[in-house]
């Protein structure tokens, strides 16, 4: 051991129950500060990933949902698609043994940090330091809360066992703790793109801990890896370019140094934290982090070397993103700092009292600020999360009780808006679209996909014959359940203004009575149209609006060119368009006539100069879905 790693301490003899405390340590204080983690719900993104399931019919379908290049190209299939395919086929939408899968695989991850750290240090206390230290930091709070933030945990398990097995490899000279690490290298790709750092990993570690006399031979042995890497790096630009504007837009300039900066930051303090207490105690544990870092660098321990370029390379990928700075973005990069701080912990319990008082006292306010954070973080992810549960329970009872009606909530915020209406909440889940009041629209300001709040908001008139008709009933949203409000709504219906409808979602059961009998039943979030087809609406406020036709073209109806699309409104054609390129969404703008001004209803009549059969021989057109005035 000495021979190989020659500037580390010599390993400490430990008693059979220190060595189970030092492991069981960090697992059980995981468990104490996250609980709450576990008993967490679906959120957010979580429920576009829980859709997935709903379109695999078969193993085409199947090897779709895993590997199709998803938002920024990504292709995640264990760590994103896999997972919530596997687990929603065997649990439904029980969140619990998703939250067991996340937990299991952060205790793995402790156990390899244990392992590596005593590896390189020689010492069980800076192991089972570090575990720990990773585990408080207020960046996992995202991990530990969030299942659609899995890959965070699932990518340092592959790169920690990578690491591991070219230890072993290091240490036996046995092959074949060289193909186990390849293989785990390889598969890692399939839970983050960070994973292409690898072979500089393990390259860090030749260079700062093995002996001089073998780094030739290992670093030889990592070519092979970086060829893996660069390929891997090739395809993935290949499929999704850089791209040039939104948030995750790279810039290779300046900004690089503050992205670093902000990420320095919060590798030491807790988050959102802006108080002069934090920050005075940034300094403070920066100073006596970098302190001990070229000391150690001084003394040539170079296994410190190993920890700091740890937390560089694998933060560098998200420093040309400065427009996306998220916290768990640091669950990787602060495995370094971990192992540094657990290092530096371990040798100051070597030294004379004062100094273990010393530290002992920067863990305590470490801990302590941390902590502190922590409760808060996880809390606020549960009471998110049970925030959606209640809406997703609430609205399958309320249509269990109400077959055949449409569910409207009222109450909603900006916050519950943000739970999971906003990704599409209860469609993911298999249950029909959930519409919202009229006054939503003013009420709720989006964070993000403000588009799907004009589509899900009714407007008062369409609410008033939704009503009148027994086609509706009304929830409001009362914290973790749903209440029934329709009687109320229906007392006060005839207040509601008669006014005609501006838009038109043609897949919204509610909007039916304005359209014409020739269009096919709807389907979810969509609905066909055959040859031709009419909708009521009312007319233009002012000569700047325009008819907005919003939809999708199948590939069918562009087989043998472009397709013609007309449209007339009370008679009088509108000018010619054509829908043409490839397949997929379209949005069509049309000006309309003076005349229309102040219409109170106008028929508009929408025409396709071809059609095709589908397997029940309907005639199809094309598939809609907004008809509106803007």
């Amino acid at each position: 051991m000495a021979e190989l790693y020659p500037n580390s301490s010599s390993p400490a003899k430990h008693t059979h129950w220190g060595i189970v405390l030092a492991w069981a340590a960090p697992v059980a204080f995981l468990l104490w500060l996250w609980f709450d983690g576990l008993k967490t719900w679906f959120v957010a993104d979580d429920f576009a990933w829980l859709s997935l399931l709903r379109n695999v019919h078969s193993f085409p379908d199947l090897l779709h949902a895993l590997f199709a290049p998803a938002a920024q190209g990504t292709i995640r299939p264990w760590s994103e698609r896999g997972f919530f395919l596997l687990f929603e086929s065997l649990f439904g939408i029980d969140s619990l043994p998703y939250r067991i899968c996340v937990f299991l695989t952060i205790a793995a991850d402790l156990a390899l940090i244990v392992w590596i750290t005593r590896r390189i240090t020689g010492s069980l206390l800076a192991g089972s330091a570090a575990a720990i230290l990773w585990t408080a930091n207020g960046a996992l709070a995202t991990v530990a809360a969030w299942n659609s933030a899995y890959n965070e945990v699932l990518c340092p398990f592959f790169l920690l066992t990578a690491t591991a097995l070219f230890i072993r490899y290091a240490e036996t000279g046995r092959r074949s703790y060289w193909w186990w690490q390849a293989l785990v290298f390889t598969l890692g790709f399939g839970a983050l793109e960070v994973n292409v750092v690898y072979p500089a990993l393990a390259a860090a570690w030749v260079l700062f801990v093995a002996a001089p006399e073998k780094r030739r031979k290992l670093l030889l042995s990592l070519v092979p890896l970086f060829s893996i890497s660069v390929i891997y790096y090739l395809i993935h630009r290949a499929l999704a370019p850089l791209p040039k504007d939104g948030p995750y837009a790279v810039f290779l300039d300046s900004r690089i140094l503050h992205t670093l900066a902000v990420y320095w930051q919060g590798a030491l303090r807790p988050w959102n934290d802006a108080t002069r207490l934090s920050r005075d105690l940034f300094w403070i544990f920066a100073f006596a982090l970098v302190a001990f870092f070229i000391r150690q660098m001084a003394k040539r321990r170079h296994s410190a070397g190993f920890f700091g370029a740890w937390f560089l390379i694998t933060l560098a990928p998200m420093l040309p993103l400065p427009l996306h700075i998220a916290d768990y973005y640091l669950t990787i990069p602060l495995l370094g700092l971990a192992m540094l701080a657990g290092s530096a912990l371990a040798e100051a319990f070597r030294r004379p009292w004062v100094w273990r008082i010393a530290t002992i006292a920067l863990l305590a306010a470490y801990l302590g600020e941390m902590i502190h954070a922590d409760r808060i973080a996880a809390r606020w992810w549960l009471d998110r999360s049970q925030a959606a549960r209640g809406l997703v329970l609430g609205a399958a009872a309320a249509q269990k009780a109400h077959p055949g009606k449409t569910i409207v909530l009222d109450g909603i915020t900006s916050d519950i808006y943000g739970v999971g209406i906003g990704d599409s909440v209860f469609s993911s889940v298999g249950l029909d679209e959930v519409y919202l009041t009229p006054e939503s629209a003013n009420r709720i300001h989006p964070g993000t996909n403000p588009a799907k709040l004009e589509h899900i908001t009714l407007e008062a008139g369409v609410l008033r014959h939704a009503l009148s008709h027994d086609q509706a009933v009304i929830y409001i949203e009362a914290g973790d359940h749903l209440r029934n409000v329709t009687g109320v709504w229906e007392a006060s219906a005839s207040r509601l203004p008669d006014a005609p409808p501006r838009r038109v979602e043609a897949a919204n059961p509610l909007d039916a009575y304005l359209l014409g009998p020739e269009w096919f039943p709807s389907e979810p979030g969509f609905r066909w149209m055959p040859r031709r087809a009419t909708v009521h609406l009312a007319g233009p406020k002012s000569v700047k609006e325009g008819l907005v036709l919003e939809g999708y073209c199948p590939d069918s109806q562009l087989a043998s060119g472009p397709l013609g699309l007309s449209v007339a409104i009370d008679g009088v054609p509108l000018a010619p368009s054509k829908i043409g390129g490839p397949a997929g969404d379209f949005r069509k703008v049309f000006s309309l006539p003076p005349s229309l001004i102040g219409k109170p209803w106008m028929e508009v009549a929408i025409s396709v100069d071809k059609v095709f059969r589908d397997q029940a021989g309907r005639e199809l057109g094309l598939v809609f879905g907004t008809i509106a005035i803007q």
